[in-house]
């Protein structure tokens, strides 16, 4: 009888062990026999650079592309006049960024390192519908750590994510990052056919890492610059067409091969 009673027992802890190994959450796909696991933080995410004004049309196209491919477009850039546009944010403005906000998308507000202040930060992080961060545009294209400490310690302290575009992999950009200032840095800012010379540090994780490439002309073009930032570790990409007052043609396209494109 007591063995019957644990063989019993035995079976129903087996029963329960193999129930939470294969129940696989939402989201996740378990690659069996290699025991790893891919998860949508580990495929590539999309930085939207839409300079265009906040009635602009195309923003719809952004919102039905998020709805259609939801967690997969990361952050978008607000840009209201190569930065700051008069005193305040626009009601038209606090609406794109409601719209982006309702879809889990990061709001970044525009500023070039020549317009850096903390009045320019307050523009978009004390709005009445604030961004979730700032886009500093040209930051650590030199090594101005220790002067930029300011800004992104007043960004963090208002809960906000600090992103920087230095357009280039320069040795300080690994400073920004390891230092805990930066959050995110974009390293190479490029036309499509230099994607070659797109360099990483290793030891930095793909989450921290951008690039956005552009000159792409049609969408398997862009299918295999896509594939090739994601093979080098690059975690959040953009690739675009002439423009950035624009969306590129295969816009769609690219949103939906990013969902289902592993990051190294």
């Amino acid at each position: 009888m007591r063995k019957v009673i644990a063989t019993v027992v035995v079976a129903i802890v087996l029963s329960f062990i193999l129930f939470f190994t294969l129940k696989i959450p939402d989201g996740i796909i378990r690659e069996y026999g290699s025991g790893s696991i891919m998860n949508e933080s580990q495929t590539v995410k999309i930085i939207v650079v839409p300079y265009f004004d906040p009635a602009d049309p195309q923003w719809n196209q952004i919102y039905a592309v998020a709805d259609e491919y939801p967690n997969t477009i990361k952050y978008v850039i607000i840009n209201p006049c190569s930065g700051p546009c008069g005193t305040t944010l626009s009601d038209d403005w606090k609406k794109v960024i409601s719209n982006l906000k309702n879809r889990g998308i990061k709001t970044l507000g525009y500023i070039f390192n020549t317009s850096e202040s903390l009045e320019n930060i307050d523009y978009y992080m004390k709005s009445q519908v604030p961004t979730d961060g700032i886009f500093f545009d040209n930051e650590s294209s030199t090594d101005n750590l220790k002067n930029f400490k300011q800004f992104s310690d007043y960004v963090h302290s208002l809960g906000g994510i600090v992103y920087i575009n230095p357009g280039y992999n320069y040795p300080q950009v690994n400073n920004y990052i390891t230092s805990g200032s930066t959050d995110i840095a974009n390293i190479h800012e490029l036309d499509s056919n230099k994607s070659e010379h797109v360099s990483i540090n290793d030891q930095l994780p793909p989450t921290k890492l951008s690039v956005i490439l552009g000159n792409v002309t049609s969408s398997d073009e862009m299918v295999s610059k896509l594939t090739e930032l994601a093979s080098k570790g690059i975690g959040t990409v953009y690739v675009y067409g002439d423009s950035y007052y624009a969306l590129p043609p295969f816009f769609m396209d690219e949103v939906k091969q990013a969902s289902m494109t592993p990051v190294k």
